[in-house]
């Protein structure tokens, strides 16, 4: 088990929850609108909308203390990598890689990162993040099932994207970074892409 997380380390993580979740929900609402497939497309726009529901409970939990930074300005990109996959998987192409690449990449690879954030808890500390952790999972694979069960209705995917994606991400270390955030981060994240606003 993972000694807990600091707050400071803890505002941080959530910090890029927030941030891909958010960048999740403004890649597929766009990314629907382009869909040949009317399921697909009414699939992307209702998981746009989880992916902004999820940021939202992640803001609530966010820590709010006198020193710590405030919620826009903890909201960062975890790495370079996670912009290029969340661009690569949205991109264009066939519908059906799209939804290949969110089933097979970027949804396992986020309830990989919610997952490792419960063996780093504090069991005085951590309770409601470890609850909030246990619903955000719970959608994702609502959600995921959902999609599966659309699945080959465009057609059969090619695995090009999803492991594309999947490769992207494993560089990052995950979904949303390592559990405790590369020294050196500097204030506008790594990417220098920060403060993604919430659409809620």
């Amino acid at each position: 088990m993972s000694a807990p997380l600091t707050l400071l380390e803890s505002a941080d993580l959530l910090g890029r929850y927030r941030y891909v979740e958010l960048a999740a929900f403004a890649a597929l609402g766009e990314r629907a609108r382009s869909c040949s497939d009317p399921a697909l497309a009414c699939y992307l726009a209702g998981a746009s909308l989880a992916h902004g529901w999820r940021a939202r409970q992640v803001e609530e939990r966010m820590p709010v203390s006198v020193g710590l930074l405030d919620v826009a300005a903890c909201t960062r990109s975890p790495s370079p990598e996670v912009d290029e996959a969340l661009a690569l998987l949205a991109g264009p192409g066939d519908d059906a890689d799209v939804l290949d690449g969110l089933l097979g990449a970027l949804y396992p690879a986020m309830d990989e990162g919610y997952a490792l954030r419960a063996v780093a808890a504090s069991p005085a500390c951590d309770p409601p993040v470890v609850r909030l952790i246990g619903r955000l999972r719970c959608d994702i694979d609502a959600v995921r099932r959902e999609g599966l069960a659309i699945a080959g209705r465009s057609g059969p995917a090619r695995p090009g994207r999803r492991t594309d994606v999947g490769a992207l991400l494993a560089r990052a270390g995950g979904a949303f970074g390592p559990l405790r955030a590369r020294s050196g981060r500097g204030d506008s994240g790594p990417s220098g892409r920060a403060n993604i606003s919430s659409p809620l």
